[in-house]
């Protein structure tokens, strides 16, 4: 035979898959005109990568993001030796990212059997359906770090996983140290290297770990003494509160005095956005007046898929692993999981967003692999015949509803597309004052240029209930 069909190798065609069809539509995207094009011309004005660095310490009261600087600089410079092809470079990096997060997951996941291919299957809808992992798709700024930073933690579990070593732990700590200046969440990498170590996976070592927690506090002595820089407050961004979307103004109003009230519920909030698919940015949509984009059924799907996903979940978390009789929530990937949900829902303090949440999203995923593997196993090997035809017609019915929301993604991504498209001719003149001013915008001509030049399909002169069924999260 010219190929041999085993588990593994279906499993690494199922990745591809995947990978290929958000790869694919991420790449069609356009640079967006909002939170790209500014940063774009100022960090192009930097001599050097380390002026990029200096300017990223500098830019904000409160975001310290000086790596995203820098990467934006080193793909400026690659952009710049291709000729100018900045929609190559900068989609072309964002596509190759999202194929290298799905990449680690199913070698995190090491499917063996048929089993574990079918659970991968399933994951891998769980996976890409979520609405957090729209936010690691859809846009950039100019670099998705919600993205990168899902990888670093990633890539972290996968290093705590191996043999260790010198290497692992020196590379275990650039991680972290790139993901804390990329962006503020992930200081959640830490979070993953400690709770593997407490699982029992000592490829980072305790001496790695003890190094991470000093760079943790170098990194707090840098943000508050050194730079002095303010966290958020009550009223910076909008947020969600029960059924409405609060103003900043609205937020300042009726939280300005009972700030604490604001941040315990943004925090329990996106906490129950991963397991529940609400709120959404804080906000209960399913429970908000009925809006024509999003009607009862779209609710409906995802809260009910996430449902009972979680419930698969729990089950499994709630069981005893042999031989030593622990926990499964003990185990290295749930530990990781509840360190990834409480360290990200705490970072979400004062504004709730779904991709803040994107990478605990990514670990939920990971979880769901391991308990539908699980469940699978005892089905084969326990179930009576009847109950199984009972739970595989139920999986079977879950996991056509998860692929539903999976090609919903398909057409977030596309409508992503044509917005920013849009966006060109919106957002400039003679609509719109530019975004930099004409005597400042040596990059801004070609990529409008660029983004015309990529034409795409209207989706709202698509099927109609398609904008009704997958709504808008």
């Amino acid at each position: 035979m010219f190929f041999d069909w085993t588990p593994r190798a279906a499993a690494w065609i199922i990745t591809a898959l995947f990978a290929i069809a958000v790869s694919a539509s991420i790449f069609r995207i356009p640079i967006q005109v909002s939170d790209s094009v500014e940063i774009l011309e100022g960090v192009d004005r930097a001599p050097s990568v380390a002026v990029a660095f200096a300017q990223g310490l500098h830019a904000s009261k409160t975001m310290l993001r000086p790596m995203r600087q820098v990467g934006t600089r080193l793909l400026l410079d690659i952009a710049h030796a291709t000729g100018d092809r900045y929609n190559l470079v900068f989609r072309g990096f964002h596509a190759v990212a999202a194929a290298l997060l799905i990449a680690l997951f199913t070698q995190i996941a090491r499917p063996r059997d048929w089993s574990g291919a079918a659970a991968l299957c399933f994951a891998m809808l769980v996976l890409t359906g979520l609405h957090t992992f729209g936010g690691m798709t859809r846009e950039a700024y100019p670099i998705n770090h919600f993205l990168l930073i899902a990888i670093y933690c990633l890539a972290a579990f996968a290093i705590a996983e191996s043999r260790g070593g010198l290497v692992a732990d020196v590379v275990a700590c650039l991680l972290f140290v790139i993901a804390s200046l990329t962006l503020e969440s992930g200081l959640v990498v830490f979070g993953v290297a400690l709770a593997a170590y407490l699982a029992g996976l000592r490829g980072i070592s305790r001496g790695a770990l003890i190094a991470m927690a000093i760079v943790a506090a170098g990194y707090v002595i840098l943000r508050v003494p050194l730079l002095h820089m303010t966290g958020n407050v009550v009223g910076e961004r909008q947020t969600g509160y029960g059924t409405e979307m609060l103003t900043t103004s609205e937020l300042r109003a009726r939280f300005g005095d009972m700030s604490w009230l604001l941040y315990g519920y943004t925090i329990l909030c996106s906490f129950l956005t991963i397991p529940l698919s609400q709120p959404v940015a804080g906000q209960w949509t399913a429970f908000a007046a009925w809006d024509p984009q999003a009607p009862p059924l779209f609710f409906l799907n995802d809260m009910g898929t996430s449902l009972v996903t979680t419930a698969v979940v729990v089950w499994y978390l709630s069981r005893r692993r042999p031989p030593d009789g622990r926990r499964r929530w003990r185990d290295p990937a749930p530990l990781a999981m509840i360190a990834m949900l409480l360290g990200s829902a705490v970072l979400s303090y004062a504004y709730a967003k779904s991709e803040i949440m994107s990478a605990a999203g990514v670990f939920y995923a990971l979880v769901v692999y391991l308990a539908v593997r699980e469940l699978v196993e005892v089905l084969i090997t326990k179930a009576q015949p009847s109950l199984r035809v009972v739970v595989v017609l139920a999986i079977a019915f879950v996991s056509t509803a998860w692929a539903w929301r999976a090609m919903g993604l398909q057409y977030r991504l596309q409508r992503g597309a044509f917005e920013a498209r849009s966006e060109w001719v919106l957002r400039m003149p003679p609509f719109s004052p530019p975004p930099v001013q004409p005597a400042d915008a040596r990059l801004t001509p070609r990529l409008l240029d660029e983004a015309m030049h990529r034409g795409r399909t209207n989706p709202f002169l698509l099927w109609p209930p398609y904008a009704r069924l997958w709504g808008e999260n």
